[in-house]
């Protein structure tokens, strides 16, 4: 008898940590801020030597919702409404406590120190955690080209953060 209660025991534990894993474990509606930095890189002929610095993302706040495509698989659909700004849409798989995003582009403001802004596309990567089942961080990479004063730059940068909490 106790051997039926220990079995079952763990049988309803491995249960019920399925149940708070994978696509489940992140759907809802969160509000998030984004921060972080970028580098540009002055794209040049060979040769000749450009301008190379770091600029400052400006803070983005917003509305982030994440729902089920499948019940029966760990796919997700991504909507992020940024506050002022635009809505981008991405598929994103989840395994565990962990979010795996589908590339995507974004249109994001850069600010350089002269207070003039960049705006351009930029293709974003982004893979996440969750801790406390309701705290998202998002960890971005940025990467794309932008022009300022009539001159050409590579974009990049690896830090990005998004930190998103459950409504």
């Amino acid at each position: 008898m106790k051997r039926i209660i220990f079995i079952l025991f763990f049988a309803l534990m491995a249960l019920a940590s399925c149940q708070k894993k994978n696509a489940p474990l992140f759907r809802g509606d969160y509000s998030f801020k984004t921060s972080g930095s970028v580098t540009l890189e002055e794209i040049v002929p060979q040769g000749e030597t450009g301008e190379t610095f770091t600029v400052g993302l400006p803070n983005e706040i917003g509305q982030l919702e994440i729902s089920t495509l499948d019940n029966g698989k760990d796919s997700v659909l991504v909507v992020m409404n940024t506050m002022g700004g635009e809505v981008v849409v991405t598929h994103a798989f989840c395994k565990d406590n962990e979010i795996f995003l589908r590339d995507f582009k974004k249109n994001t403001l850069l600010l350089t120190g002269d207070s003039l802004t960049l705006k351009n596309d930029l293709r974003v990567k982004a893979t996440g955690r969750m801790y406390e089942d309701n705290t998202l961080i998002l960890n971005m990479t940025y990467d794309g080209e932008a022009e300022r004063n009539e001159r050409s730059f590579k974009v990049f940068g690896d830090d990005i953060r998004m930190a998103a909490i459950r409504n």
